[in-house]
């Protein structure tokens, strides 16, 4: 691991435990970690002690053909998200409480406000942080002693697990399945080549049909005044 490395895994760690522990609810602790981290990496670009290369974020060989795999996964997603939701479902009893996502289904405008919120907060900054950085760090830590398969594999799933923990405010259910399709992001980095970018337009997209959905109360736990 690089000392930016060391020192990015060592303020997400601080931060998720902060989360769990504690300010699970709290919007100035969970988004003010994610601009800690994104912030400490912008820093380290500027000295030139990190390259975009190495965060994933290089410009792409062929952007028709990032798009189009990144479109390819999304499907995936999307269909493996009932499955997901089944599994976390048997696990726990009590449905997400997604009151926080009401603003969506008031007005057009907040709609396409959220979208835009989302492609920021959880299109870039979540996947920089728990894939451009901590998968990406996590591989290195473990790889000189794993074969590369396995290393690949424990980042994922370590990844994942963090950014589960972000979204709890949620509920353990909502943060359960949100874990099983992190795992799928991280799994299209690494397939990806690590191309950040792919992952950054899946997730994108993904959360635009699903605040979509929500807001025309097509999803199932649209409801939210019912629980």
């Amino acid at each position: 691991m690089t000392d930016f490395q060391l020192t990015a895994v060592a303020l997400i760690a601080i931060w998720l435990t902060l989360v769990a522990i504690r300010f699970r609810r709290s919007t100035i602790v969970l988004t003010g970690g994610m601009f800690v981290v994104g912030l400490y990496t912008m820093i380290a670009l500027i000295d030139h002690r990190l390259t975009t290369r190495a965060l994933g974020l290089s410009a792409s060989a062929s952007w028709p053909s990032t798009i189009a795999f990144a479109a390819g996964w999304l499907a995936l997603m999307l269909a493996y998200s009932p499955v997901a939701d089944r599994i976390a479902t048997r696990w726990v009893a009590k449905p997400p409480d997604l009151r926080t996502f009401s603003m969506l289904q008031q007005s057009t405008l907040k709609l396409l406000i959220g979208i835009v919120v989302a492609w920021l907060l959880g299109g870039f900054l979540e996947e920089l942080i728990f894939r451009g950085i901590l998968l990406q760090s996590i591989e290195a830590l473990i790889a000189p002693r794993f074969a590369m398969p396995l290393a690949a594999a424990v980042a994922i799933v370590v990844a994942a697990i963090g950014a589960g923990v972000i979204h709890l405010y949620q509920g353990l259910r909502a943060a359960i399945i949100i874990t099983q399709l992190s795992m799928l992001f991280g799994l299209l980095f690494v397939v990806s080549g690590h191309n950040l970018w792919a992952v950054i337009i899946c997730h994108g997209l993904y959360d635009t049909i699903a605040f979509v959905r929500f807001a025309r109360k097509k999803s199932r736990y649209s409801q939210v005044d019912a629980g």
